[in-house]
């Protein structure tokens, strides 16, 4: 469960006021989460931008973009650099 779209996150230093975050529990170095966890994912998503949460040209990055970390793991970085949303910083 997480804070919701209108809360501010304590998830990454320096970004928690301008951005959201979302979680995946487990260790994405060499596999990939579940095709449920990407695919809801995706449905929030696209529910940030239907809700005006999200803008439509939002840009997605991973943890370790903003922070000096393996975090989302390599096999979960690969995929979400290749979202077509990805942006690096």
């Amino acid at each position: 469960m997480g804070r919701g779209w209108d809360r501010v996150g304590a998830h990454t230093l320096g970004w928690n006021k301008e951005s959201i975050a979302f979680a995946f529990m487990g260790n994405f170095t060499g596999k990939l989460p579940t095709d449920d966890a990407l695919k809801a994912l995706e449905e929030a998503l696209v529910l940030g931008v239907k809700l005006g949460k999200l803008t439509p040209d939002f840009k997605l990055h991973g943890h370790r973009d903003a922070r000096p970390t393996e975090s989302p793991g390599q096999k979960l970085y690969d995929l979400i650099c290749k979202h077509e949303h990805y942006e690096p910083l």
